[in-house]
């Protein structure tokens, strides 16, 4: 059954259990022009099966006192179930019968997909969840990581039934499927749950996609998100960074943390403490099975903003001329060591690092050498991975902002700027 594997990480602390049942199909698989198929899908699921209703499922997981989530991301889809040891049992029989006879009935998606409508139009008004689409948009034009995974309001209308199913089937029945397990649980009680689904789920062939390496942008490129009276921003300004197979990965790790990634941080300290443009100051490395996304984010007032983009740019610039210190190194490398204490503090955040190591394709050392590879990370490797990997020459610059009265002294504040795409903030 080289197809579905099973993961335990089994405490008896406590008695609760979490599990998971984990593809390795996500929304990259959802149609061109028929993206958020997936996620009607994932929504649409506990809405009924042969023999519930889903009044009847909503009714017997508040009976068993549980949790359950679907999630589906670019590259996996995710159920996440959490119960009362007393009530698992119950639980898995009632989880084999979602994942199995899912009936997705007609009036039940179409609810769905009025409800994810409204959600997408009322994200219209998360201003920072504007910036970061669009800056993910731009940076992953024509990549899975680009699609939105919820779909569009204009993709959604060429969404029908029988995409949904195709969709929720295409995943289920993927290439691989993790199911796992953390808490008061035996292996024999996870396999039984695995057994079962994997025995009665028919396989659908779907052919596979490959993910490609995204492309590094060219030059410097300014979205402005126009959206009328504003008295503050939004910024992301980023690039590509590593995958966690890359080398220098650890190495890269450590210099984000360095410039954005505490408190303390480069980025913070200037931004945040000596200006005081944005309460918030951070960059972040992403990670995925090929390269994901290094960004910086602030939200200054409209008035700040071109002065934070600039300093941003200058400290960008600073970083990749002159690296990081032999003492920031040291305080870096100590404080990722210490931080993954909290990441393996539970048995289910122990049983997801297993997790997503394998989503990833990832060495089956990986998690338990991390802090041996950070601590041996030196400073001549942290500075070379940030030359090799970030650029400051080639960056995507996101800002939610009214146009008329920022774009100006916005394209001012950015030496090199190569073009300006001005985005209208209702636009899907």
């Amino acid at each position: 059954m080289q197809d579905a594997l099973t993961f335990l990480e089994a405490s008896d602390t406590l008695p609760l259990v979490d599990v998971y049942f984990v593809a390795d199909r996500g929304t990259m698989y959802d149609p061109d022009g028929r993206e958020g198929a997936l996620n009607v899908a994932l929504r649409s699921i506990r809405r009924g099966t042969r023999r519930l209703s889903g009044p009847e499922i909503d009714a017997a997981l508040d009976r068993l006192g549980a949790e359950l989530t679907f999630t589906g991301d670019t590259t996996s889809t995710t159920l996440h179930a959490a119960v009362i040891r007393r009530n698992l049992l119950q639980l898995l029989d009632l989880l084999a019968e979602i994942l199995e006879t899912p009936t997705f009935p007609a009036r039940e998606v179409e609810q769905v997909m009025r409800e994810v409508r409204a959600d997408l139009i009322e994200a219209r008004d998360d201003d920072r969840i504007l910036a970061a689409r669009w800056f993910r948009r731009t940076l992953f034009k024509g990549h899975p990581f680009g699609r939105p995974d919820a779909g569009t309001p204009k993709s959604l209308d060429a969404v029908n039934r029988d995409d949904v199913v195709a969709a929720w089937r295409g995943a289920a029945t993927g290439s691989l499927r993790l199911f796992a397990a953390a808490g008061d649980i035996t292996e024999a009680e996870l396999n039984g749950f695995r057994d079962q689904v994997v025995g009665r789920l028919a396989r659908v062939d779907v052919t596979p996609r490959t993910l490609p390496e995204p492309a590094t942008p060219r030059g410097r490129t300014l979205v402005i998100v126009d959206k009328p009276a504003r008295t503050q921003t939004q910024i992301y300004i980023g690039g590509l960074g590593t995958m966690p197979r890359d080398r220098d990965h650890f190495a890269l790790l450590v210099g984000n943390t360095i410039f954005g990634g505490t408190f303390t941080s480069r980025l913070m300290r200037e931004v945040r403490s000596k200006r005081g443009w944005s309460y918030g100051a951070a960059s972040r490395l992403g990670r995925d099975r090929v390269r994901e996304a290094w960004s910086m984010w602030t939200h200054p007032a409209m008035s700040d903003a071109p002065a934070c983009i600039a300093l941003e740019l200058k400290l960008l610039d600073k970083l990749l001329d002159d690296g990081v210190t032999e003492r920031e190194l040291s305080f870096a490398k100590s404080y990722l060591v210490r931080s993954r204490a909290f990441d393996l503090d539970t048995a289910t955040k122990r049983l997801w690092t297993r997790i997503d190591q394998h989503l990833l394709g990832l060495p089956s050392n990986f998690q338990a050498r991390a802090a041996e590879r950070i601590m041996a990370v030196t400073r001549d490797e942290v500075n070379a991975a940030l030359r090799k990997r970030l650029s400051s020459k080639n960056l995507i610059v996101s800002v939610l902002a009214t146009a008329s009265e920022a774009r100006a002294a916005i394209e001012d504040a950015i030496d090199g700027l190569d073009r300006t795409v001005v985005i209208p903030y209702e636009s899907d």
